[in-house]
């Protein structure tokens, strides 16, 4: 079944976070890869379930929940763990994974870092300040004269 699954097969909580973890992973293109992986609390803002800080995240009832999804979305191998914190988790997209949602430039899709009631998912000011943060860094790197 792992090999069939799309973004329909998955539930409405297993679809937001899976998008979370491949938009925010995608975001941050060209960084390194243990910048680039999610933790838990990054994962929760970006799919819109939770305001809490990181502080209050972590012993928030909600974190189960999302550790569950979490779980269930690696069975399936859509994610994979990177790292594993003493607060948090990371996590980042499987090729499997990454193929499931949708790249940015389809006709039909809305520019990562953009969240949008299309999308299902409220605007987070923090997130989409990071992202903001990640063009600017992107841009000034290209400027930069290659190293000899």
């Amino acid at each position: 079944m792992a090999n069939s699954v799309g973004l329909q097969a998955l539930s409405a909580v297993q679809q937001r976070v899976l998008l979370a973890v491949v938009e925010g992973y995608r975001a941050r293109e060209g960084m390194k890869d243990r910048i680039r992986a999610l933790n838990e609390w990054e994962i929760a803002r970006r799919a819109d379930a939770t305001a809490l800080s990181y502080a209050e995240f972590t012993h928030d009832p909600s974190r189960g929940e999302l550790v569950r999804v979490l779980g269930e979305l690696q069975q399936l191998g859509l994610i994979a763990t990177w790292e594993r914190g003493i607060h948090y988790d990371t996590f980042i997209p499987t090729p499997r994974g990454d193929q499931v949602v949708p790249t940015p430039g389809a006709e039909d899709q809305v520019p990562t870092g953009a969240p949008t009631a299309e999308r299902g998912a409220i605007a987070d000011p923090v997130c989409e300040r990071l992202d903001e943060i990640i063009e600017l860094l992107r841009s000034i790197r290209d400027r930069l004269p290659e190293p000899h």
